[in-house]
């Protein structure tokens, strides 16, 4: 026999399937009387500047933190991976802060303090997350085994486990999650505070004095979406609303003034298929875009007609581009019209046509006198033959929003049916959202600093969504 033999013949005297029993036994106990002294020892309260924190660390396979702000919605984080998450919720906020923010003056707390708050937070929950979770597992061994070097062996195990799992989490930190929120609820109407793309992440005084007016008034939260308080747009940057595949949803409207008005919107992009068969009759009801109150850029899709172009370049604030080039609001904007009316039949991007029309419009901006900074198509499709020709493609037709890096320093962004697919969306069993976004233009080199990405629900579906998403290269 040999020596290997020898030991693995060791090894199945020694390793019985009571041990293996135990073992796991073990682990059960450990596991639970971990988790329970997590759930009721890892809370904790805390002041982070003119806010009173409640947070708890809970295990997790994905990580991230999450902040809630009773009853205006929540702030999800994606800091890090698992196996731990925290969850903090906002108790209260200081009636003095409340009080300056509302009066218009400055907030009497010293906001610089705040990151050095936020990480002392998180050091101490993780640490007492720690110790709850050792103490659990311990006493749960005790208490099934009442064996002392079990339990103290099951508490070396579970801290080792946490603090490979604290370690993880420090690893996978992403330092850009602070500067991409996700919002839920009425704090979808809390980027639009922020001034110029260049400080979006430093501007913590905004967000205070905007809470601090929500915060106040709770008893008139129906009415928020139309009466938050909003900054005037700053030197700084171009704010551009891209829109697509309206498809005549008379809702669109009303949400989308109020979007121009509360985020300072300089002009509208808008990607095609706003009508749903090219109908004069359908006209009519373009109406609304007279009284945005700022400059409309519009290109045809395969659902809009000459006719639907016509009525829209009728308006004294629209633009229509067809393989033309335009100085609108700042920015220098070339489009091209879908080259398919195809209402009621179904298209494909690879259409030799749509192809076609990206190259004619990639030859209108190389002739162009002036840089052009971005493009609007309606199919992506169109998108490829632009590639290194300018920095940015807008495009919609999909009802998909998408972002892609189409190489050589261009981006694609798709945008989803800012009209939720109009009376289309009555054939799908699932509603479909509508979307629409807030572009931020350095206003010296017009290139993309930021985005706000809206999503509402759809036909039966009350919910709103917004995340912010800053662009490669972009300040932090």
């Amino acid at each position: 026999m040999t020596m290997s033999q020898r030991l693995l013949a060791t090894l199945r005297k020694e390793i019985t399937w009571r041990h293996v029993g135990l073992i796991l036994g073990l682990t059960a106990v450990g596991l639970f009387g971990a988790w329970a002294g997590v759930t009721l020892g890892a809370q904790r309260t805390d002041v982070v500047g003119p806010l009173t924190v409640t947070s708890k660390v809970s295990f997790s396979l994905t990580g991230d933190t999450v902040v809630d702000v009773p009853p205006l919605g929540t702030i999800v984080l994606d800091t890090h991976d698992g196996p731990l998450a925290l969850h903090a919720q906002v108790e209260s906020l200081d009636a003095d802060v409340t009080q300056g923010a509302l009066s218009g003056g400055s907030l009497d707390t010293n906001l610089d303090e705040v990151p050095d708050q936020v990480r002392g937070l998180l050091l101490r929950s993780y640490l007492q997350a720690l110790v709850a979770a050792v103490v659990g597992a311990t006493l749960a061994v005790l208490v099934v085994w009442r064996r002392r070097r079990w339990a103290l062996m099951t508490a070396a195990v579970t801290a080792g486990v946490l603090v490979l799992g604290a370690a993880a989490g420090a690893a996978t930190w992403n330092d850009r999650a602070l500067a991409q929120p996700r919002y839920t609820g009425l704090l979808v109407f809390v980027p639009r505070v922020v001034g110029d793309a260049g400080t979006i992440v430093t501007n913590f005084k905004a967000y205070g004095q905007q809470l601090g007016a929500l915060v106040s008034n709770v008893a008139q939260l129906s009415a928020a979406a139309s009466t938050l308080p909003s900054l005037n747009n700053t030197a700084g940057d171009i704010r551009a609303l891209h829109v697509s595949d309206i498809h005549l949803n008379p809702n669109v409207w009303p949400i989308l003034r109020a979007v121009i008005d509360q985020y300072n919107v300089d002009v509208v992009l808008d990607t095609g298929d706003i009508a749903d068969h090219g109908t004069s009759l359908e006209n009519r009801l373009l109406a609304p875009i007279a009284s945005l109150g700022v400059p409309y850029v519009y290109i045809r899709g395969n659902h809009d007609s000459t006719t639907t172009a016509s009525a829209i370049a009728a308006m004294d604030n629209a633009t229509v581009l067809n393989d033309t080039v335009a100085e609108v609001a700042g920015l220098t904007i070339a489009g091209a019209a879908d080259p398919r009316f195809t209402p009621d039949k179904s298209t494909v991007s690879s259409d030799t046509a749509v192809v076609d029309s990206g190259v004619q419009l990639a030859d209108v901006i190389a002739k162009s006198p002036q840089d052009v900074d971005l493009a609007m198509v309606h199919d992506p499709g169109a998108a490829e033959p632009l590639t290194g020709v300018v920095p940015l493609v807008l495009a919609g037709h999909v009802h998909k929003r998408e972002e892609v890096q189409l190489g050589d320093g261009t981006t694609l962004l798709v945008e989803g049916s800012t009209g939720g697919a109009g009376l289309r969306a009555l054939e799908s069993e699932d509603p479909t959202p509508l979307m629409f976004s807030v572009l931020y233009f350095d206003r010296t080199t017009h290139d993309l600093q930021a985005r706000d990405d809206f999503t509402l629900g759809g036909l039966g579906v009350a919910s709103a969504e917004v995340n912010r998403v800053i662009e490669n290269g972009s300040p932090q």
